[in-house]
């Protein structure tokens, strides 16, 4: 069936740590803050927010973009910008009032549906920035303002294709499962370098394995052969153990 409404457009959805934790006070500053970091950044990179389509969320927001928006400026200087911003913003508050942001960026269908936005963009976005492992980089490591991450037909599209000023470098491979979504993704977080990167995802992916197939790695069959010459194992009984 025709679907009239159908498009494609890029997602970003973005969500502030530790809102939960707040009280209602804490809660209104972190909101108007949150709004305040995206209008900050919208005019830095020369973006026209008010032409955006936008779900608030109190400590997030899904922002759907239109094509006139550039989707590199949108991943390099709008990024960049809130980064700034950011590091700008907590140079001044005590460590339990910073303001730290995690952000999605993914492409695809989004059109309008009965309680929203429907289409696999809107999914993966949201995805995306619920991602335990990419929350817990805020745990690992105290310095991070912001954490970035793209799906992997922005990534391809638009850092590959050398659109921005970034390097691949500056990016960690990673692979996202959060419920029945499964994708590659890249993830940037300007005060890590790679190498820190990957150390900080490595054990996330092996207990995001385990939660996602229900087996605990540690208790995977494995067999180990050592043979030195040649073996007649004609009659020889072969199992596996467990550890």
């Amino acid at each position: 069936m025709e679907n009239n409404y159908f498009q494609r457009a890029l997602i970003m959805s973005s969500d502030l740590r530790g809102y939960g934790q707040g009280t209602d006070r804490r809660h209104e500053i972190m909101q108007r803050n949150f709004v305040d970091l995206h209008a900050t950044a919208a005019v830095a990179a020369g973006l026209d927010r008010e032409s955006w389509e936008i779900q608030p969320g109190g400590d997030g927001e899904l922002a759907i973009l239109p094509a006139s928006e550039s989707e590199p400026r949108v991943v390099d200087t709008y990024m960049r910008a809130l980064h700034q911003d950011l590091v700008r913003r907590n140079s001044v508050l005590a460590p339990d009032e910073r303001l730290r942001l995690r952000v999605a960026l993914a492409f695809g269908t989004a059109y309008p549906s009965a309680n929203g936005y429907a289409g696999q963009a809107v999914v993966e976005a949201s995805r995306l920035v619920a991602w335990q492992p990419l929350k817990e980089i805020f745990n690992a490591r105290a310095e991070v303002n912001i954490a970035v991450i793209l799906s992997r037909r922005v990534f391809e599209d638009v850092v590959l294709q050398e659109h921005t000023s970034y390097r691949e470098a500056d990016f960690q491979k990673v692979m996202v499962r959060r419920k029945e979504f499964s994708g590659l993704a890249w993830v940037w977080a300007p005060e890590i370098d790679r190498a820190s990167l990957s150390r900080l995802f490595d054990p996330a992916e092996t207990t995001a394995d385990r939660q996602n197939t229900g087996v605990n790695v540690s208790q995977r069959a494995e067999v180990i052969t050592n043979m030195r010459g040649p073996v007649d194992a004609r009659r020889a009984n072969f199992g596996i153990s467990r550890p």
